[in-house]
């Protein structure tokens, strides 16, 4: 059997089986009966779209999505329009194209819809790959782009991400095959029939108006017309170059322009916008648009979340390297192109003009979204990242060796394993893989305190220090593992046993001094280990002895009004109350018992 015919059903192989699974998977209780956020919106917008036509909120809307999701469209985001009518306030993009799918096959639909995305995937980057490449070896490197990342996880999402992604390696193939198939030296060159119509001119046109759909639904994906439109000036087709922009901007203007035509606004995020949780508008008579809801809305966005240029380099060190977000753990395959982009003796304009476009889309979201490059709070890993990983596969020159596919799957088995075996629980709870080792020892983003995936747990976002005090809160504390017991006592926190708890201490002033007073458990001898800002220190306490333990600080990490200091308490040794003494009926295993002490700088 020839490599090519083995490739080919491995294809049809890996295909099937994602069709199979979207047709009979049962997406509702798969989730609980909940989504949240984007998914929610997303879920009753192309709902929307698929039955009625439209993208107008109504209550059949709402008793439609109840019929499948119970919880109700959780965090769901809407605007009101002018006219008084109240629409998605979410880019459509994605639930147009996914609409037809569900209107066939209900909730199914949206995997159905990847399953066909995914087919495109594999037969795009196969035939690139191929191009200098065996068969066999092509696809295994491409599945092991796909899976050991987790890209793949984002295939059960019922939202656009894996759809930019297959616009954006669409869009990328259908530039590049061309070219790279014309500039491959012969000897390297697999054969391609010369009627092959990707060999053709009209590739670049059709990524044009590829690039306008992925700019409505994602802003940033307009960098992607920058290798377009350089590489038709460097080679002097400056006609061309000017067309390529004008189809470009004639689609993305449609889509602008129907926008308006359907909801009076030009920006689908901007306006009266809002998002909504346990009650919804025209749930009853006396539920409106006006008296529910939290204010979302874009406009002013640049002006509120722009900061300093210093978060710039933090935000490129932690957007490798970070501890939810790091394209280290979660997309080794782009770092490894990287290492082979820059450790090849060849690399023509073309790898340079890649290379340039996914460095200006990470530097898009890094500035201008610094405070939530990755996707918010309910992110895995960093989800818009997914806008610019497909250029990664395109990024190395030459082949794609053994070794390289082995350290790949070694990296994943590493990081990303328990996150693969387990991608529906993974995506409910996006931060339970990072509170275990090795992640625990990798650097927390300081910069996405308010967005980090443990914000989802509720007993650890945004926790009063003094839920009592008569003011309003200026002081909160945001848990990064589950080393800790959600408050019962009014003043402080038990950490859970003989574990390390860390969190981050949120204020909005600066302070001088961090004091901490804790109180041991019942076990004798016990050294408590405290440490903040960089400086430990331990006591040796008695059974339920105290102590109070004093750390001079700065400004910790400042983000705008923000004063973030990371604080890390263990007890050496653990009790469970219950089963040391006849008399306790607490049963919780007890570390240590603090309490936090601000001193305010004067």
């Amino acid at each position: 059997m020839s490599q090519g015919r083995t490739a080919s059903q491995i294809i049809l192989v890996v295909f099937l089986l994602s069709l199979g699974s979207s047709l009979f998977i049962n997406l509702p209780v798969i989730h609980q009966h909940f989504l949240f956020s984007d998914q929610a919106v997303y879920y009753a917008m192309t709902q929307s779209i698929a039955h009625d036509g439209d993208l107008e909120y109504t209550k059949k809307d709402l008793i439609r999505y109840y019929e499948d999701f119970m919880a109700g469209p959780q965090g769901i985001f809407l605007k009101k329009a002018s006219n008084g009518k109240l629409f998605y306030a979410k880019s459509w993009a994605y639930s147009l194209f996914a609409a037809p799918f569900v209107r066939v096959f209900g909730y199914n639909g949206f995997l159905v819809f990847h399953s066909l995305l995914f087919l495109l995937i594999l037969l795009m980057g196969y035939a690139y790959l191929s191009l200098s490449n065996s068969p066999v070896s092509s696809i295994v490197y491409l599945l092991s782009f796909l899976f050991a990342s987790v890209a793949g996880v984002y295939f059960l999402w019922i939202t656009p991400d894996f759809f930019n992604l297959a616009l954006v390696f669409a869009i990328i193939f259908l530039w590049l095959y061309k070219i790279k198939h014309g500039e491959l030296p012969p000897e390297e060159r697999s054969p391609v029939r010369s009627d092959n119509i990707f060999l053709r001119s009209w590739t670049d046109y059709a990524a044009a108006i590829l690039i306008g759909v992925a700019t409505f639904s994602k802003p940033p994906n307009i960098v992607l017309m920058a290798p377009l439109v350089v590489f038709a000036f460097v080679r002097k087709r400056i006609v061309k170059a000017l067309v390529l922009s004008l189809v470009f901007v004639l689609t993305l203007s449609l889509f602008f322009g129907m926008n308006y035509l359907l909801t009076s606004e030009w920006n689908y995020q901007g306006g009266e916008r809002k998002t909504f949780f346990f009650t919804f508008p025209l749930e009853r008579n006396e539920f409106t648009f006006d008296n529910l809801g939290h204010t979302m809305t874009s406009e002013g966005y640049f002006q509120e979340f722009l900061l300093p240029p210093q978060f710039i380099f933090f935000n490129i060190f932690y957007y490798f390297f970070g501890r939810y977000t790091g394209l280290t753990w979660y997309f080794f395959p782009a770092v490894l192109a990287l290492i082979l982009f820059f450790s090849s003796s060849r690399r023509r304009l073309c790898d340079w003009l890649v290379l340039a476009t996914a460095a200006g889309g990470i530097l898009i979201y890094i500035v201008f979204m610094p405070d939530n490059y990755s996707g918010g709070g309910g992110s895995l890993a960093n989800r818009y990242f997914l806008n610019i990983y497909p250029l990664f596969l395109f990024l190395p020159p030459g082949g794609k060796k053994r070794r390289d596919i082995i350290l790949i799957w070694v990296m994943a088995a590493i990081f990303i394993s328990q996150i693969l075996v387990s991608p529906f629980r993974s995506s409910a709870q996006p931060a339970t893989h990072a509170k275990r080792f090795p992640f625990k020892a990798l650097p927390v983003e300081m910069t996405l305190v308010n967005n980090l995936p443990t914000n989802t747990n509720p007993d650890a976002f945004r926790v009063h220090i003094w839920p009592d005090k008569p003011q309003p809160a200026r002081e909160f504390l945001h848990f990064l593992d589950d080393n800790f017991y959600p408050r019962l006592e009014p003043t402080g926190i038990w950490t859970r046993g003989a574990k390390t708890c860390e969190l981050i201490l949120k204020t909005y002033y600066p302070l001088r001094e961090i004091g901490v007073r804790v109180l041991n458990n019942p076990r004798a001898n016990n050294e408590i280990t405290v440490r903040v800002e960089g400086q430990t220190k331990k006591v040796v306490l008695q059974p339920m002895q105290r102590a109070t333990l004093s750390f001079p600080v700065g400004n910790g990490f400042k983000v705008e009004e923000r004063y973030n200091y990371r604080i890390k308490i263990k007890a050496a040794k653990g009790s469970i109350p219950y089963y040391e003494d006849q008399a306790s009926k607490e049963r919780r295993y007890l570390g240590v018992f603090f309490e936090l002490n601000l001193v305010p700088r004067e």
